[in-house]
């Protein structure tokens, strides 16, 4: 008996095999609509790129800390003199004068974070840079409130989350301080006498940052005044600078040593140093 012939169109079959295939994947790797079955799907990609090294370059993961003393130092650090590209973070700051201070940010970010943070001086200029790559870092320090590309643009301020605690305030204030700011010597006439102390000034040409700053020292317990036209914040009596160091310290040598160079020249030499300074730079 001759065998009956089926007719049909041509790639009719495709569809069942299609179908097929799609039932087989969903049990497999699970829905693709869904977050669960996208989650799956980035895994598995990921996992097959490092088995057959591919050459596709994957995100750096990093570090989550918590919020901290530390995280706000570092953040006042690099709201000061760092910048945040798409692809890394970066710290400048003078080679010849900070770079003790350097190489305490670079040890500051491997701890905060876990990565590779790498140090290295410029050629023919007297600057020194402080970077780690990760475009995952970017975004999350960018949700912590430092702005990416151009930072004056943005509107610069002090984060919210650092004013929600008094030690974090602390800290934030000596990373900015410690890179924006200096010590000089305030020359002032009282009455005809020509007066000469220790002076602290802040520099942001950000007027909301500098307006934060400025309530953020009386919060404090400071006194501090704010010049718009030098874009400056200042504290120029005595006891606040004296307290300033006994209290939030400084993580960068220099500030110390001309703090002592200031103080030398007084009477009142017992603040000369305190162990929450000495701590810092000895650790």
């Amino acid at each position: 008996m001759a065998k009956k012939i089926i007719s049909r169109e041509r790639y009719e079959h495709f569809g069942k095999i299609g179908r097929a295939g799609a039932f087989a994947r969903l049990a497999k790797h699970g829905n693709p609509g869904t977050a669960e079955g996208r989650r799956k799907g980035g895994l598995n990609s990921l996992k097959t790129h490092r088995q057959k090294a591919t050459g596709f370059t994957l995100a750096k993961d990093h570090r989550r800390p918590a919020k901290s003393s530390e995280l706000a130092e570092f953040l006042g650090i690099l709201i000061g003199d760092g910048h945040l590209s798409k692809y890394q973070f970066e710290i400048s700051t003078n080679s010849e004068t900070d770079l003790d201070h350097a190489k305490f940010i670079m040890r500051l970010g491997q701890d905060l974070f876990g990565l590779k943070v790498s140090l290295k001086k410029r050629k023919r200029e007297k600057a020194v840079s402080v970077k780690a790559s990760s475009v995952n870092l970017v975004k999350w320090l960018n949700n912590l409130g430092m702005p990416i590309g151009n930072k004056l643009s943005h509107n610069l301020s002090i984060p919210d989350w650092v004013l929600t605690n008094r030690n974090w305030q602390k800290s934030f204030i000596r990373g900015l301080f410690d890179t924006d700011g200096c010590l000089y010597l305030d020359t002032h006439k009282i009455k005809g006498k020509i007066y000469k102390d220790i002076g602290w000034t802040l520099t942001s040409y950000s007027a909301k940052l500098r307006q934060d700053i400025v309530e953020l020292l009386i919060n404090l317990g400071f006194k501090p005044t704010l010049r718009s036209t030098q874009k400056s914040v200042y504290l120029r009596r005595k006891n606040d600078i004296d307290a300033y160091f006994r209290l939030i310290g400084t993580s960068n040598k220099k500030h110390l040593t001309r703090y002592r160079k200031f103080i030398a020249i007084r009477k009142d030499t017992e603040v000369v140093i305190t162990a929450p300074i000495r701590n810092r730079l000895e650790a």
